[in-house]
């Protein structure tokens, strides 16, 4: 019986159409007939083949001991016979008959006849391996059906009742997993708009920490929410103080300017939604003024979420507006002056007030020279303009520059003498060889020592030198004159600027050492500095390239002119 039950499990979990066991039961069961039909002896029937399992069976079933286990068998054969699962009939009528079969041989020779109960006993352990089997055969059939079922096309069904119930489950396991998908792609989609959306608030906050204008964010009511660097100087901040222990710190009402122009904003949010205005803060012990712009932000429902406030230092701008005001006041005086005195003398000419021909000499002198100076300014300002904006072409060349020292210096030298300051020249011996524009560059140096003689009184002394450092040609003009406060110096470059401390010493215009500057610098590529001091003097420093790298001696050329 062992060997058997090995025999039945082993067919059962075999795939394939070759069955050893279809095999054996057709001769197990001719051999339960033939010896049935000896032992009874009084049919003379032979069974030549194997027996129908309708009507052989129920003969066994009367003549033989245990031959009605074998009928049973071929019942359940017939009804069992058509299950099928995917499509393959399950072979179970057979191996239930060979198996009755075979308990019955097994209990002829065991006992040298039939034995009823070993029959019976043989059926019963039998079917129950057979049922077991079917379990087990029909559950693993039913796990690849429903993993087949979710890759198939939904269109396909399967015939029977448990075909109809693995396609529900397909259609469930379907409906499940393309549910998983899209929860899956849904959540890759909103890490890409995280990632997106948190790399574009780092680049938004690296600008505006990058920015020199001050930013803030306020809320609805008015607390501080965000502030770059530039806006943490206002409050006298440094950038290394964590953002939060700062804004915890922060107050509005340290800059009541910020604070009004913030709240009157957000009250006004109804109104407008943008406000600007100027406003001067103190930071740092210094009033600085600025152009503050205040926007209301408003969420999409329209609810107001806060404040925006950027500022704009206009210390230049108003500085700029300053001068330019200082420059149109003192051309307006400039020009007024020689204007009212050219006016006064011709009409004393005109009206015979003066019958000395040497007098009436003297005032046409005197109307010439003014008209001399009102050129001199108009063409400043022109040439000025025009060179800023292109207007004048550039026409460099070679020169040697002690040359172009000396024409200016002679242009120079007369109203020094006038005015009885004595006046040098300590040109270079060597020969200073240099690519520059003949006018442009004597207009600088002719601008720079008239400069130089007009804040110089009586008595002083004026410098001119030149000298070679290695690749380049230096130039200084020394006086010993007022000199120029510290904090003019940044400034002295500057069109329109005056020094306050040194308008009454002298009438200008502010555009001289301007254009001096543009000369040098934009456009021969030179440089220019200075240092002075007050009550003892300026020196200006000027730097060019040299046009050859090999100087050459030249004669004499220190001239001396008390």
């Amino acid at each position: 019986m062992v060997g058997l039950a090995r025999t039945v499990l082993s067919v059962l979990f075999v795939n394939g159409p070759a069955r050893p066991l279809d095999r054996f039961a057709p001769v197990a069961m001719r051999r339960a007939h033939s010896v049935a039909s000896e032992r009874t002896g009084s049919t003379g029937h032979k069974n030549r083949g194997p027996p129908n399992r309708a009507v052989d069976g129920g003969r066994m079933a009367k003549t033989l001991p245990g031959a009605g286990c074998v009928a049973a068998c071929g019942k359940v054969t017939t009804q069992m016979s058509g299950l099928s699962v995917d499509g393959k009939t399950v072979r179970v009528g057979v191996v239930v008959t060979a198996a009755a079969a075979l308990s019955g041989l097994v209990g002829l020779g065991s006992g040298g006849g039939w034995s009823a109960a070993g029959v019976a006993v043989g059926a019963s352990v039998t079917t129950s391996l057979v049922t077991w089997g079917l379990i087990a055969r029909w559950a693993q059939r039913a796990a690849d059906s429903l993993r087949q079922a979710s890759w198939s096309s939904a269109t396909s069904r399967r015939e029977g009742p448990f075909g109809r119930l693995i396609d529900v489950a397909a259609e469930h396991v379907r409906a499940i997993e393309s549910r998983w998908q899209r929860e899956v792609r849904h959540r890759l989609e909103l890490e890409a708009l995280a990632q997106a959306r948190s790399q574009k608030v780092h680049r938004l906050e690296m600008a505006l920490r990058a920015l020199e204008t001050p930013v803030l964010v306020t809320d609805s009511e008015d607390r501080i929410l965000y502030v770059n660097p530039a806006a943490l100087r206002l409050f006298g901040r440094g950038e290394k103080e964590g953002a939060d222990e700062a804004l915890n710190n922060l107050d509005l009402a340290a800059l009541p300017a910020l604070r009004d122009l913030i709240l009157e904003t957000r009250l006004r949010a109804s109104a407008t939604r943008q406000r600007s205005s100027e406003l001067e803060l103190i930071v740092g012990g210094e009033v600085i003024a600025y152009r503050g712009k205040a926007v209301n932000v408003y969420a999409d429902g329209g609810v107001h979420l806060g404040v925006v406030t950027v500022l704009s230092e206009i210390r230049d701008e108003r500085l700029a507006k300053t001068r330019h005001a200082e420059f149109v006041s003192a051309v307006s005086h400039e020009m007024k002056t020689p204007l009212a005195s050219i006016k006064a003398f011709i009409e004393m000419l005109m009206d015979g007030d003066v019958a000395d021909p040497e007098e009436q000499q003297e005032l046409y002198g005197f109307i010439d020279a003014q008209v001399d100076r009102l050129t001199r300014m108009i063409n400043s300002m022109l040439n000025l303009a025009r060179i800023e904006s292109g207007v004048i072409k550039i026409q460099r060349q070679d020169c040697e520059l002690n040359e172009q020292l000396e024409k200016a210096a002679n242009v120079v030298r007369p109203v020094a003498e006038e005015k009885q300051i004595r006046f040098f020249t300590e040109l270079s011996e060597l020969y200073l060889p240099v690519h520059v524009d003949p006018e442009l560059f004597g207009q600088a140096m002719i601008n720079l020592l008239s400069n130089a003689v007009k804040y110089t009184p009586a008595g002083g002394e004026v410098r001119l030198r030149s000298r070679m450092d290695e690749d380049h040609a230096t130039i200084e003009v020394r006086d010993t004159g007022m000199g120029i406060p510290e904090d003019s110096l940044p400034h002295i470059f500057d069109r329109f600027y005056r020094v306050p401390e040194n308008k009454n010493a002298a009438s200008g215009t502010g555009l001289g050492l301007a254009l001096v500057h543009y000369i040098i610098t934009d456009i021969h590529s030179g440089s220019i500095s200075v240092t002075s001091k007050v009550n003892e003097g300026t020196c200006f420093t000027l730097r060019l390239p040299l046009g050859h790298l090999e100087p050459k001696r030249k004669t004499d050329r220190v001239l001396c002119s008390a």
